[in-house]
């Protein structure tokens, strides 16, 4: 494997491997594209009004699509908007966005982030509706906590969405 060699005079707390001074950068080959994994955390507006035969519609859809794609993620409603996060290989991320692009029962699509990551966050569910149970407290507060880091009108939307779906406003 080629690698780069450049000098620091620093601590980088990023994944590479700092030796005796020298930072040590593997260079990205295909294989190593291809195992990226992306999450994707994006809000919607709902166009099923909280309709819960339509959420648990939405939900088995998306099990079934991110079960055969390597996805994994959760959704919240609060009844007039989606929250949703998605975790899986790059690759299969983007063909997951374009189908959720397409799907008729959500508009005005936000994406709030759009990263590389190392490790799942919610790497136990394809796809799982948030609710007020034990499970779900997890990701809320995963979720909660992003919100509050951010400084945009989305991610103030975001805030008040998981809010008021663990309030439990959909069933």
């Amino acid at each position: 494997m080629r690698q780069k060699k450049r000098q620091i005079a620093f601590i980088n707390l990023q994944p590479r491997l700092a030796i005796s001074g020298t930072l040590t950068q593997r260079c990205p080959t295909r294989r190593n594209r291809e195992l990226a994994m992306r999450r994707i955390i994006y809000i919607s507006r709902s166009l099923v009004d909280g309709d819960p035969d339509a959420i648990a519609g939405i939900v088995a859809g998306s099990v079934a699509w991110n079960t055969t794609a390597g996805i994994t993620g959760m959704l919240w409603s609060d009844g007039a908007n989606f929250a949703q996060v998605i975790e899986g290989a790059s690759d299969q991320i983007e063909l997951t966005m374009e189908r959720i692009r397409r799907d008729p029962s959500h508009t005005d699509i936000t994406v709030l982030l759009d990263r590389s990551i190392l490790s799942r966050q919610f790497g136990n569910w394809s796809m799982r509706c948030a609710g007020d149970d034990e499970a779900s407290a997890h990701g809320t507060s995963f979720m909660i906590g992003f919100a509050m880091g951010e400084r945009t009108a989305a991610s103030k939307r975001l805030y008040e969405i998981m809010l008021s779906s663990h309030a439990g406003n959909v069933g």
